[in-house]
C-alpha cells in the first residue's frame, strides 16, 4: 500500500509510471487499474484487491482521490501475501502506507533535472535561461519538461538555449506574474509596477489575478499584526521561512501599509461585486 503525496503533477505520474514499470510486466489492460475512489465502495475495491494478476506477479490498482470509507477500509485491510499493491494519490489519514513523496522539487533538483534532460540531447542552457525558465514556470516540472522539448527544438543549429529564446518562447506563469508584482508591492519598485501592470492588462484571467493578490494581502495582514509564527503557519500553511520573509517586508514598510492594502482590496472587492467598479479598474486602483 502507497501513498503517493504532493501536488506536483508530473512527479506523480511519474511516481506511477515506475511502480507500474516494475510490477506489471504483462497484460497491462488488466494488471493495471486507475479508479475514481471518491465514490468506490469498499466492497468493489476488495473485489479489485483480491483478484489475481494474470501473466505477472502483481496486479496494481491506483486509487484517485480515495473517500474518508475507503482509507478507513485500507487502513484495517491486511496486505500480507498479496498480489495486488494499491497506490492512492493524496489520501487524507492513511496510516498504514508507504509515503512517495511528490511535492514540488527545490531549485537545485530542478537545475539538475534540466541538465540532465538537455545533457541527454547535447544541449546546454544558459544559467540565466535556466533562471528565468523555473520562475516562469513557477517550478511546474510538467510545464518545465514541456518547454524543455519546445525550447530544444528550437536551439538546434548552436545547441544552446539563451535568456532571448526562453523569454520569447516561454509564457510567464500567472503565479510567477503575481510574485512579481507582490514582489515590486512590497520594494515600492515602480519601474516594476509599471512592466506587471502592462503584463496584467492583456490578461483573460483578471478577476483571478486580483483575488489572489487579496490573498496574498490578507496573508501579509496575518503576519503583520500577529506575533506567533507556529500558529500563522498553521493558519495560513505556510512554511516558517515564508513567515520570517514577510516579517522582514513588514519592518521595512510598517504594520499600517499591509493592513491598509488589505482593507482597500476588500473595499474594492465589494464594489466589484456590486457592479460599481470593473475587476480591471479594481486591479488598477489596488496596485497603485
Amino acid at each position: 500500500l502507497y501513498n503517493i503525496v504532493g501536488e506536483d503533477i508530473f512527479l506523480v505520474r511519474q511516481a506511477i509510471t515506475i511502480l507500474k514499470n516494475h510490477l506489471v510486466k504483462d497484460f497491462g489492460e488488466f494488471n493495471f487499474i486507475i479508479l475514481d475512489a471518491d465514490k468506490i465502495k469498499s466492497s468493489e475495491l476488495e473485489a479489485q484487491i483480491v483478484t489475481l494478476p494474470i501473466g505477472s506477479d502483481y496486479r496494481l490498482v491506483v486509487l484517485n482521490s480515495p473517500s474518508a470509507d475507503v482509507v478507513k477500509f485500507l487502513n484495517s485491510y491486511n496486505f500480507e501475501g498479496s498480489s495486488v499493491v494499491v497506490a492512492c494519490v493524496n489520501a487524507s489519514n492513511l496510516k498504514s502506507a508507504e509515503i512517495i513523496d511528490c511535492e514540488k522539487l527545490d531549485r537545485a533538483d530542478i537545475q539538475k533535472y534540466v541538465m540532465n534532460y538537455l545533457y541527454k540531447l547535447n544541449t546546454s542552457i544558459e544559467e540565466r535561461a535556466l533562471d528565468f525558465l523555473i520562475d516562469a514556470t513557477n517550478g511546474d516540472m510538467q510545464k518545465i519538461v514541456n518547454e524543455l522539448g519546445k525550447l530544444s527544438a528550437y536551439a538546434i543549429e548552436d545547441k544552446v538555449i539563451t535568456l532571448n529564446t526562453v523569454t520569447n518562447l516561454v509564457s510567464e506563469s500567472q503565479e510567477y506574474v503575481i510574485y512579481m508584482l507582490t514582489n515590486a508591492i512590497d520594494n515600492k519598485d515602480l519601474t516594476a509596477y509599471q512592466k506587471m501592470i502592462t503584463n496584467m492588462s492583456k490578461s483573460q484571467s483578471v478577476q483571478e489575478i486580483y483575488s489572489y493578490m487579496g490573498r496574498y494581502f490578507r496573508r501579509m495582514m496575518y503576519i503583520a499584526i500577529n506575533k506567533n509564527d507556529d500558529e500563522l503557519s498553521k493558519i495560513l500553511s505556510i512554511k516558517p521561512y515564508a513567515i520570517k520573509v514577510a516579517r522582514q517586508n513588514v519592518k521595512k514598510n510598517g504594520v499600517k501599509f499591509y493592513v491598509n492594502l488589505y482593507n482597500k482590496y476588500v473595499d474594492l472587492d465589494y464594489k466589484i461585486k456590486s457592479g460599481e467598479i470593473s475587476p480591471k479598474n479594481a486591479l488598477f486602483e489596488l496596485v497603485f
